[in-house]
């Protein structure tokens, strides 16, 4: 009879639901699949750049300011040259530019948060007040700054827009520290004599690497929309170097005559920058704890 009995209960009970994983969560936003696609698809474009141009970038090979055809799939720019050519080729430029801001803005502002919620007191003091200065100029004026001290160059861009993601990076792992210094894991992990470097590097950095991602997604596109407009302003990449910023200021004084030569790279940095934020999104859904159910 109990027999019985329990085998009616554990046919009638629920199955125990197991919370979906990070990429399932991921998988399951549409946006963000199509965002990574479309980014995955820039990224091929700019490692397969030299296969899949049909002219070289930097050569005249038809008349100026002819509208698409089938020959010239985006038409020529002022000089005669190749304009699809030179948009395929400008996502090295702009892909790397992204790449390395993000890199050289991420370390020195994960060092900076690590160090001023770990140690807390006045070196946390210390650190605030430095990020605040910084965040009290705007990301595009604190570049220009930059820029104006190094000069006019790609690579400056890429530090200029570097530096101006600094306080963002350590502002947020300074907040994830706080949080996760007080678990009982990290206590514990004091209370045997770890050193502070291999607890910060071994149990607290590596559990604040969810938020830190995310952001670094997100700042891909902001710091090519940011270093494209600094070349547009004629502060970045000098000519002829195939760059979407420099492009499209190339085309500004012709807009109406001939929209294709600012139009193109122009929707090239528009799709760049929207599969970045879709990415970043999705990740940000697929972290969140909330969202674990």
């Amino acid at each position: 009879m109990e027999t019985s009995r329990s085998a009616g209960l554990e046919a009638g009970a629920e199955p125990v639901r197991r919370a979906p994983s990070v990429l399932t969560r991921f998988l399951r936003s549409r946006s963000a699949v199509a965002g990574a696609i479309l980014l995955g698809a820039w990224i091929f474009v700019a490692i397969a750049a030299p296969l899949l141009a049909p002219y070289d970038p930097t050569e005249t090979v038809a008349l100026a300011r002819r509208p698409p055809t089938a020959a010239h799939w985006f038409g020529t720019d002022l000089l005669g040259r190749d304009l699809f050519s030179r948009v395929l080729f400008g996502s090295r430029i702009s892909l790397q530019l992204g790449l390395i801001s993000v890199a050289l803005g991420a370390l020195p502002g994960i060092a900076l948060g690590l160090v001023a919620g770990y140690y807390a007191g006045l070196i946390d003091t210390l650190v605030s007040r430095f990020v605040d200065a910084l965040l009290a100029f705007p990301s595009i004026l604190l570049a220009l700054v930059v820029i104006a001290a190094l000069g006019p160059s790609i690579q400056n861009v890429m530090i200029a827009v570097g530096v101006a993601s600094v306080p963002q990076y350590a502002r947020l792992v300074r907040g994830s520290v706080l949080a996760i210094k007080q678990l009982p894991y990290v206590e514990a992990a004091r209370v045997i004599g770890a050193p502070s470097l291999r607890v910060m590097w071994r149990h607290v950095l590596t559990n604040a690497y969810a938020p830190v991602l995310v952001l670094s997604t997100l700042q891909i596109g902001n710091a090519i929309l940011v270093g494209s407009g600094l070349s547009f302003l004629g502060l970045g990449a000098q000519p002829p170097i195939p760059e979407w910023g420099l492009m499209s200021a190339e085309g500004r004084e012709v807009l109406q005559r001939a929209w294709w030569i600012s139009t193109f790279p122009g929707l090239a940095i528009l799709s760049v920058v929207v599969a970045s934020n879709l990415l970043g999104d999705g990740m940000r859904s697929a972290f969140d704890p909330k969202m674990r159910m």
